[in-house]
């Protein structure tokens, strides 16, 4: 779970709000981004308290950590288990691993075969999914209640007893090189990938959850065996129920379809956090055939359970986290130089990174470049209006709700709270805690943690072109797309 539109995720898909919801959303959040940035704004008036059923939490017989949380607004039951086991444990080499191994767990399972798999869950109207995040994998199966003992069966099936055929291998293998290849095309793909190696180096969070095509080249199917056996196991994991049931019941029925599932705790320590960035260093990924710039400045973040979450989210709206923020206003709007820019804080358990993000054409690279940077120091600086503040928390307190409005969204969240360690009532306080982040925290967090001075600046362009506009931004490095 990570600030603002960062949450995320890696494993589940998108909240599904009803139209009421939308509506009610919608004139929220357009009441909220009305005014002028000048224009004094009242204080906001105190959110809604939220309710929500209390979530049962047991641990089973073999260590699967279970939370349950009925919700009777649909027929519907979300299953999500969530294990540690995402990129970050890829073995050195085989970056991509985590992910491979997600593709496969539903290519077979017990007695069935990929296709009867998908046939059964499609004939009763459900999904099962299965995906690697960069902490995570997650598991996940949507069933109409009146199927719940189907959509149990063959979910468990997938997480206990994948059988990982080897034509199936062989096929999500090649499927997944054809997939990197193709993102070589993209820019702003290539951006976002060679990022991360900038700024982490080696650091296990270092590389992208798809991998490198050398890297998963070298995969064999023993690798995704052994990878399933070791980190897919109760101990290393937690499983959230939302949806019209019964606690007592599905855990009954849990006990009962996992009991022969066995596997201990954690793999090993959770990794250290990588080390802060000093200075400024540039970095050119060559791709001269290119008409817009991409361009990403990164430093190192926060890890999600940061007492400074609450200020952080809310200075990042003010900065670069919706349409009318100051990045929005002064690049794209003012000074016409993008048409997208954007700045986040994907955070993990143990560390997290700040990003700004947009593209430019390519003789106006040195001016965006400038002219960002320009304004996060003057929002450091000076900090945010009175108005701008008030907006902000307006904003997010009333899109949060939109994100809990189906059960699957709901087994998202509840999995997250428990897997970022965070208070188990953060869904219900969370409209509360923007509320009464003080002005002075803002900027006391803006001082801190979203300087200039200290920052990886990445380009995909012609370097012919692009290294002498960045002359003087720091040492400037060129290498080919990876």
């Amino acid at each position: 779970m990570n600030a603002g539109a960062l949450a995320p995720r890696r494993g589940g898909r998108p909240a599904k709000p009803g139209p009421a919801a939308v509506l009610a959303g919608l004139l929220i959040a357009t009441r909220a981004l009305a005014a002028p940035v000048g224009t004094p704004a009242p204080a906001p008036a105190p959110a809604h308290p939220l309710r929500l059923p209390p979530v049962t939490r047991v641990t089973l017989k073999n260590g699967l950590r279970v939370l349950v949380m009925p919700s009777h607004r649909l027929p519907l039951v979300d299953f999500r288990l969530v294990a540690r086991a995402g990129s970050v444990y890829d073995p050195p080499g085989k970056e991509g691993l985590a992910g491979l191994t997600a593709d496969l767990l539903t290519q077979g399972a017990g007695q069935r075969g990929a296709k009867q798999i998908a046939e059964e869950i499609a004939f009763v109207g459900g999904t099962l999914d299965a995906s690697a995040g960069t902490e995570q994998l997650v598991v996940s199966c949507e069933i109409l209640a009146r199927d719940y003992d189907t959509g149990l069966e063959l979910f468990r099936d997938v997480v206990v007893s994948p059988t990982f055929p080897p034509e199936e291998f062989a096929r999500k293998q090649a499927e997944k090189l054809g997939e990197l290849a193709s993102e070589k095309d993209d820019p702003s793909t290539v951006a976002d990938n060679e990022l991360r190696p900038f700024l982490l180096g080696t650091h296990p969070l270092g590389h992208p959850v798809n991998g490198w095509e050398k890297s998963v080249s070298a995969i064999g199917r023993n690798d995704v065996v052994a990878f399933q056996r070791d980190l897919l196991t109760p101990g290393n994991s937690l499983l959230a129920v939302v949806g019209d049931v019964d606690p007592d019941q599905v855990v009954a029925s849990l006990e009962q379809a996992f009991a022969a599932w066995k596997g201990g705790g954690s793999p090993g320590s959770d990794y250290d956090p990588p080390p802060p960035v000093r200075g400024r260093e540039v970095l050119v990924v060559r791709k001269p055939e290119v008409t817009q710039t991409q361009i990403r400045l990164a430093a190192i973040g926060v890890p999600r359970n940061s007492p400074d979450y609450y200020a952080i989210v809310v200075a990042n709206t003010i900065l670069g986290g919706g349409f009318t923020s100051r990045l929005v206003n002064q690049i794209r709007v003012v000074q016409g130089l993008t048409y997208s820019i954007a700045s986040h804080w994907p955070m993990y358990r143990n560390a997290g990174v700040y990003v700004i993000d947009t593209f430019t054409r390519n003789e106006t690279l040195r001016k965006t470049i400038d002219a960002t940077l320009a304004v996060v120091q003057q929002l450091v600086d000076g900090g945010p209006t009175p108005a701008e503040l008030a907006k902000a928390k307006r904003y997010l307190t009333g899109q949060f709700p939109l994100g809990l409005q189906s059960p699957d969204a709901l087994a998202a969240r509840i999995a997250d709270i428990e897997f970022y360690r965070l208070d188990p009532r953060y869904l219900e306080t969370y409209a509360a805690r923007i509320d009464a982040v003080p002005m002075a925290d803002v900027r006391r967090v803006l001082r801190e943690r979203f300087g200039v001075k200290d920052l990886r600046i990445l380009v995909i362009a012609d370097p012919a072109a692009a290294q002498p506009a960045l002359e003087g931004l720091g040492p400037v490095t060129v290498k080919e797309i990876r």
